[in-house]
């Protein structure tokens, strides 16, 4: 009997490939995961959704019918043009070898490889959109800085330009990745069966990159690959990086040879480390983000000038997941983030005066005033806090014109016979609301009002301009501010305004604020499962307003703190349990790569002479006292960048010995006054100081 329990939108497509994902991680044994896995493997027509941030494939067959299982699909499995027509409703077919690319990398994870597929993509998607999101970090990106050299490889045969070129990208399909060679006496051969595994290698086609991969086996030979690629020696690799992760290299930069050395100083070698760079500084941002992702909230911690407000912009855009910016390009981070900025993106400092009132909600005063704009009193309502305004804009969707909404439901309630009732914020009373056609105002009126004037009486009239201001978070209605919020949520509701948006709200210098009395009764919402969608959601009642609230889980916290900053003493443990901590390290690779960048040798050798000088100082063990270790004090990278001499000279002398003189003058180091005078002359004239290491200050002792 043939299956008629289509699918009916793109949400029941998505839902089953969840499914087919639960039995390949395992979920429901062993049994369901060989399962699965086959079907990716023989799957000729494959569906690709992004699903938390992966690519996923569910065959089409499986996929087109509603809530489908194993045991459904056992029993009758369908007809595939039946469901090519329902998808065909929500995506595209496309056939792409870069999506093969992507497949076979999936199929990897479970030892399986399988010939080229066609791909149904959503609609709303190209190809270079899904080739985005495949981007792949892994757990270990090799250190660009423990390479004395780098490789670069054509794999064709060896008669030279007679030879049969290969595709080098099917052997970087291979289940297992390989690189191979031909067999003869040069040089060239005998390197690439003799290197030790760990070398990185750039896998090319003539000057093209293919990908940057890492030996992880010894030199072998096969009879059945060699039939498929013609090359006799052959070395497993670890693919790093697909070259659609990167920029290519400048035409003509890797042609000669087939497998060849690149050493420092080499235009080849700066390319392939500026990729490895690139790629250790993708790990690291991924890697922040699933933490946040995971814990919620984060607090970046690290002595002054390590970078962590200039990370903080990056890491909101990948847990947001913007994937049409380079993350490591800061000016174009900075120019996504301020389009951000109180709508997805929210920012605030804290400091010793702020309190729960200013975070939260509190009792702010409102100024009445007339139709004709006098001032007529003062009121005391409830005003929310940026904590709630960023609790709230992670629920409203941002891609409704919320003001055409507000003009369309205004026509809906237009004369008294149309009035609607909605709840008040607090949701404990109601209200009546009606719009008479041509005036500027909307009428509301309480159900409990005990008024004698009439049905039509409308004590608390709304301004309609300054509600739809309220509504986009530009100004307020400053005479009833609740029952216009309250008919904005109205509003909202109706036209279905909610939503589930990530949003993120970065709080600078966390711990400088009485953390406690900020949060309030809000610090055990803070935790994953206390959030609206976690195992143990929690809501409370809020003072001001009376409304019930609930963190939701899509909110994320990013905090900043000086592990220097002793003037406000540490985190309490509450705050502590629910925050994950990222500490930032000063690093003298940033330092270089600004001077690589400015094209200034001789400025980064003084500005990296200095900060290893610096750095020797602070962690002398007759110097370094107390708790705190050289991650806490040592300064940070940021300040050893200048444009030119002159800058950082006054880079020196203005902020470098200002903060190691204040280390010491609160016993953090314990420096004697005359060596302190040495070190601070040195310095401020870009001089290393003769003579710190033991053995040196004896001999001028």
């Amino acid at each position: 009997m043939a299956r008629t329990d289509y699918i009916e939108t793109r949400e029941d497509i998505i839902s089953n490939i969840k499914t087919l994902y639960s039995y390949l991680h395992g979920d429901s044994g062993g049994d369901y995961k060989s399962w699965a896995i086959e079907k990716l493997r023989l799957g000729r027509n494959m569906v690709i959704e992004i699903i938390n941030g992966h690519v996923c494939f569910g065959p089409s067959r499986f996929v087109g019918y509603l809530s489908n299982t194993k045991d459904k699909h056992d029993v009758n499995h369908g007809d595939g043009k039946d469901t090519d027509k329902r998808i065909k409703q929500f995506y595209q077919k496309v056939a792409d070898d870069r999506l093969d690319i992507l497949m076979q990398s999936e199929l990897s994870k479970y030892e399986e490889s399988s010939k080229e597929k066609n791909y149904w993509i959503p609609n709303d998607m190209t190809v270079e959109d899904i080739i985005k999101a495949g981007k792949k970090s892994t757990s270990f990106i090799p250190h660009y800085q423990n390479y004395d050299k780098f490789w670069h490889i054509q794999m064709h045969l060896p008669e030279g330009k007679d030879g049969v070129v290969i595709d080098s990208s099917l052997m970087l399909m291979e289940a297992e990745p390989i690189i191979g060679t031909g067999e003869w006496d040069d040089a060239q051969c005998k390197n690439f069966k003799t290197i030790d595994n760990g070398n990185i290698v750039l896998v090319r086609k003539g000057s093209q990159a293919l990908a940057l991969c890492q030996i992880i086996g010894d030199n072998f030979t096969s009879d059945s690959l060699s039939e498929k690629y013609i090359n006799i020696n052959y070395r497993k690799v670890k693919i790093i990086a697909w070259a659609s992760e990167y920029k290519q290299p400048r035409p003509g930069l890797f042609t000669q040879g087939t497998f060849k050395s690149c050493s420092k100083g080499t235009e080849q070698y700066s390319y392939i480390e500026s990729w490895l760079k690139y790629m250790n500084d993708i790990a690291y941002l991924e890697k922040c983000a699933k933490l946040l992702g995971k814990k919620h909230n984060i607090i970046l911690q690290g002595a002054p000038g390590t970078g962590k407000t200039y990370n903080t912009a990056a890491i909101a855009l990948k847990v947001l997941d913007i994937t049409d910016v380079d993350l490591t390009d800061h000016k174009a981070v900075m120019e996504r983030y301020d389009e951000l900025l109180g709508k997805q993106i929210f920012f605030t400092t804290f400091h010793q005066s702020l309190d729960y009132e200013d975070f939260v909600e509190g009792l702010k005063p409102h100024v009445q005033t007339d139709n004709k704009g006098n001032a007529i009193g003062v009121t005391y309502e409830p005003e929310d806090g940026i904590f709630k305004r960023a609790c709230n804009a992670a629920q409203t969707d941002q891609s409704k014109d919320i003001i055409k909404c507000i003009d369309d439901y205004i026509q809906k309630i237009k004369g008294y016979e149309n009035k609607r009732e909605i709840p008040t914020v607090s949701g404990r009373s109601a209200l009546y609301v009606w719009w008479s056609e041509g005036n500027n105002t909307i009428n509301t009126r309480s159900v409990l009002s005990q008024s004698t004037k009439g049905d039509q009486y409308t004590p608390s009239p709304l301004n309609i301009e300054k509600v739809k201001m309220q509504a986009l978070g530009e100004g307020e209605e400053n005479n009833w501010r609740q029952y216009a919020q309250a008919f904005i949520d109205a509003v909202k509701r109706e036209y279905f305004t909610i939503t589930n948006k990530p949003v993120v709200l970065i709080i600078d210098e966390i711990n400088r604020g009485n953390v406690s009395k900020i949060f309030g009764e809000l610090i055990t919402l803070l935790e994953s499962d206390k959030r609206s969608q976690g195992n143990h959601p929690i809501k409370v009642i809020l003072p001001y307003t009376k409304a019930e609230f609930g963190v939701p889980s899509n909110l994320y916290i990013i905090g900043t703190m000086n592990t220097t900053d002793r003037s406000t003493g540490t985190l309490d443990y509450a705050i502590r349990r629910r925050f994950a901590f990222v500490t930032l390290q000063s690093d003298r690779s940033i330092i270089e790569k600004h001077y690589d960048e400015l094209g200034d040798a001789a400025l980064k050798d003084k500005a990296v002479a200095l900060f290893n000088d610096i750095k020797k100082f602070i962690e002398s063990p007759k110097h370094l006292c107390g708790d705190m270790s050289i991650d806490d004090l040592m300064v940070g990278h940021s300040y050893f960048m200048a444009e030119d001499e002159e800058e950082l000279k006054d880079k020196v002398e203005y902020e470098i010995v200002p903060l190691i003189n204040e280390y010491i003058n609160d016993g953090i180091l314990n420096v004697k006054n005359e060596e302190k005078k040495t070190a601070f002359g040195s310095w401020c004239l870009l001089i290393p100081i003769q003579g710190t290491d033991e053995e040196e200050q004896n001999e001028n002792q």
